[in-house]
């Protein structure tokens, strides 16, 4: 891994560059954002950076070290996640060696996908919560001799996930901070820590990723059919994680379910739209009517881009369909109807009823849509 492969987030690599740079490392760093958009990655690239052998602001994969950080297996960089109690432990006790063979096993599979891919989301069956003994290990770490040369580094994935006792621990931690031990915590829920341990960190605020960026990293880096990417990036509200999910899903046979509503709203069989609004509203929960939801904003979207006569990548299966729509409908107020779908989405938030929200939509689009405007 290496800067360049961390997707989007300029920004923000420029701003550990020069931190790197300047030699002016603070003791802990707070990376904080958006579920799935690297926040990880961007911390572990910035451990391996530290102790990099050439001693720049970019690792140069071929030193000792670097090779280490491809396995995650340096000794002086330790991650700190969400573990599962173990059988009678006690208060001191090392986290890892209190667990069964079988969990042990999942941590090392677990971390051996994060080297491989650091979009990987670390998940340990029953590990609710980042045990106290895991940061008191951090503290004992700490205090020991460094047997090589660099910074030792200790991450701490999803931070909100410690409990009181272990958010406590850490925070003596940080305010007796030891030379050349750099602490690197990141958090989606940043508003869930306590303020005293935040105070502590330089904060690293990572913005969500644009949808162009997440297309193009499912194109070039998972191999994702162009059409495919571009809707799951439409959807995943910034998040690579959340895009790589949904480019799994079935969204083609989706878009199909959007285009028959679409073909009874604007037609004459009240009852069979009556019908399915009734299976979406029962069949789906808040979320994934939403991303239906969106996948009819993005139909509208290819629709309007194809009525102004621009280009847009289409699923073979759908270009007939679209083409259809807008040659019958040429004067439809399409930014309208995507306006519409908008305000469907804003009402989730608000907990109105779903029969409403798709009715008063079906209502909105059939208005927008038949009635004769100047587009």
């Amino acid at each position: 891994m290496s800067w360049s492969s961390i997707i989007g987030h300029e920004r923000v690599k420029k701003q550990l560059k020069q931190i790197i740079k300047s030699r002016q490392i603070a003791h802990a760093y707070l990376f904080y954002g958006a579920d799935g958009i690297g926040k990880s990655a961007l911390a572990i690239e910035f451990a391996k950076v530290l102790n990099c052998e050439s001693g720049t602001e970019q690792a140069c994969d071929v030193c000792k070290n670097c090779k280490r950080m491809e396995t995650l297996q340096h000794p002086n960089v330790k991650l700190v996640f969400a573990l599962p109690a173990g059988k009678g432990e006690e208060k001191g006790d090392n986290p890892v060696a209190v667990l069964s063979e079988s969990q042990v096993a999942d941590i090392r599979e677990q971390i051996s996908l994060k080297a491989k891919d650091p979009y990987h989301r670390i998940e340990i069956p029953k590990a609710n919560f980042i045990k106290i003994n895991s940061v008191r290990d951090i503290k004992r770490e700490a205090s020991l001799s460094r047997t090589e040369e660099g910074k030792k580094v200790f991450i701490i994935f999803n931070a909100d996930m410690m409990n009181t006792e272990a958010a406590n621990s850490l925070l003596k931690t940080l305010e007796e901070p030891l030379p050349g031990v750099i602490i690197l915590l990141t958090t989606s829920a940043k508003d869930q820590l306590p303020q005293t341990i935040i105070s502590r960190c330089q904060l690293i605020s990572c913005g969500s990723l644009q949808e162009t960026e997440i297309e193009k990293a499912l194109i070039e880096m998972e191999g994702i059919e162009k059409t495919i990417a571009r809707l799951a990036a439409q959807l995943a509200q910034g998040s690579y994680e959340n895009a790589r999910k949904l480019a799994l899903l079935n969204m083609a046979e989706e878009r199909k379910d959007v285009v028959e509503f679409m073909r009874l709203v604007l037609g004459r069989n009240r009852a069979a739209l009556i019908d399915t609004i009734d299976e979406l509203a029962s069949s789906l929960d808040r979320p994934g009517i939403e991303r239906w939801l969106k996948l009819l904003q993005s139909w509208l979207r290819d629709a309007l881009l194809l009525q102004q006569n621009e280009q847009t990548p289409l699923l073979d299966d759908e270009k007939k369909s679209i083409c259809n729509f807008v040659e019958k409908f040429r004067n439809a107020d399409l930014i309208s109807c995507i306006q519409a779908v908008e305000k469907a989405i804003a009402h989730l938030d608000k907990n109105v009823y779903l029969h409403l929200i798709l009715t008063m939509l079906a209502i909105d689009l059939r208005k927008f849509i038949t009635e004769t405007t100047t587009v």
